[in-house]
């Protein structure tokens, strides 16, 4: 009897890691069984811990827009104003209500196009239902 036997898992796969990645996968399993041991729960093994992860895993969509150089070039912008109003503030002591003013408008407008953009998280489903070994 070969190494599939009885065994209800039959498919075996190999991983390699670098030692970084091992580092960081290795302290990963560490936190995670001192919050087991902490719940009063049994730490696990790397083989229960990497199957949990892939089947907890989620999927990270990052919509960026396509006016990004709009808003980087308007952040610019404000920035340059606010180095003029406080390079005037500087050199004569007062600043002038009309630049600040100018200033807040622009940066009422950033907040609108960084308001455009967005980060989905979105949770991976198996379109089957739950696989039977959860």
């Amino acid at each position: 009897m070969g190494w599939k036997g009885n065994r209800s898992r039959t498919i075996r796969k190999a991983v390699t890691f670098s030692e970084e990645e091992w580092r960081w996968v290795a302290d990963s399993l560490k936190v995670e069984n001192r919050q087991r041991i902490q719940a009063g729960l049994r730490p696990v093994g790397w083989m229960a811990f990497a199957r949990n992860r892939i089947r907890c895993a989620h999927r990270v969509n990052i919509t960026v827009p396509a006016n990004l150089h709009d808003v980087s070039a308007q952040l610019a912008r404000i920035g340059n104003n606010v180095n003029q109003i406080a390079r005037h503030a500087n050199t004569t002591r007062e600043t002038d209500l009309a630049m600040l003013s100018r200033v807040f408008d622009e940066l009422r407008q950033a907040e609108r196009l960084v308001a455009g953009l967005s980060v989905r998280v979105e949770t991976d489903v198996d379109p089957e239902g739950v696989p039977e070994w959860l």
